[in-house]
């Protein structure tokens, strides 16, 4: 994907049922890597709009935050990544 950025959005919700919304729209735009953590990778109007539907929420036990993962950092893997062996099989971060 041309111009994308690779993201990791991490939430911490504590009502079930905001978690399972959160949890929906996540899976739309990235894959699990840990319970609460989705690596993403997102052009930048991807980015906003996952935003803005993160807001159309209004989440009121918790939060989420979206990290820019920078390519220039290292990324050590230790053991099998999630989805290892995946057609789209690829580096794994650890928030």
């Amino acid at each position: 994907m041309r111009g994308a950025a690779d993201y990791a959005v991490v939430y911490d919700v504590s009502c079930d049922r905001e978690r399972a919304r959160v949890d929906r729209l996540l899976k739309g735009y990235g894959f699990r890597i840990q319970k609460s953590v989705f690596e993403c990778r997102l052009t930048r109007g991807q980015r906003d709009e996952l935003i803005r539907r993160l807001e159309a929420l209004g989440l009121r036990t918790g939060f989420v935050k979206v990290y820019r993962l920078e390519h220039c950092s290292p990324r050590p893997v230790v053991g099998r990544p999630p989805g290892a062996g995946a057609p789209d099989d690829g580096s794994a971060f650890v928030v």
